[in-house]
């Protein structure tokens, strides 16, 4: 369980330090998106490997334990961490998160990267909501259900980096794009 938080981890991480490869495409073009874009990832690298992922196995974990010796302590223990810690983190992380979701789907529906308009809608949260129906199928109770329910977020971002791989534009469409919206166009 431990390994697994240490995967999610590391892997989250780099799903937010990817994310600066989206925000590159709109910075020059819109700036003032690109900068919320940028704070959203700063957040997401913040607060989702430590406060979000890790968290849940080391709650489990602890759940474990304690529920062996005393049921009534493990319960309690659970809660008080979850709405001491995790809940607020999870809060910070939405305030972080959601505007930067917000800030990408019109970036890309405004034509502000070189990618067609459709690439909008390769997001994270259209990718995430499979992940969490299937986890609800499955049972949030169940250890399938629930796994597949921790990672919603590695789902859907695998579905927007999927997605935004199959929907790259070719170099001409760069060029041009860099042609009209790039930094020689202020020169």
């Amino acid at each position: 369980m431990i390994a697994g938080g240490l995967l999610g981890f590391f892997g989250i991480f780099l799903e937010g330090l990817a994310c600066f490869g989206i925000y590159r495409l709109m910075a020059d073009a819109a700036p003032q998106y690109a900068h919320l874009y940028r704070a959203g990832i700063f957040g997401y690298i913040w607060l989702a490997p430590v406060g979000c992922h890790l968290n849940m196995g080391i709650l489990h974990l602890a759940y474990k334990y304690l529920l062996t010796a005393d049921a009534a302590l493990a319960s309690k223990a659970a809660e008080r961490l979850f709405y001491g810690f995790s809940l607020p983190v999870y809060l910070l992380l939405v305030v972080f998160w959601l505007p930067m979701m917000v800030v990408q789907f019109l970036a890309f529906s405004k034509g502000m990267t070189p990618y067609p308009r459709s690439a909008r809608w390769f997001c994270v949260l259209l990718g995430a909501i499979p992940a969490l129906l299937l986890s609800l199928l499955l049972g949030p109770n169940t250890a399938l259900g629930a796994g597949i329910g921790t990672m919603f977020l590695s789902f859907g971002n695998a579905f927007m980096f999927g997605g935004l791989l199959l929907a790259m534009p070719g170099q001409e469409q760069f060029e041009a794009f860099e042609r009209t919206h790039g930094k020689a166009k202020g020169e």
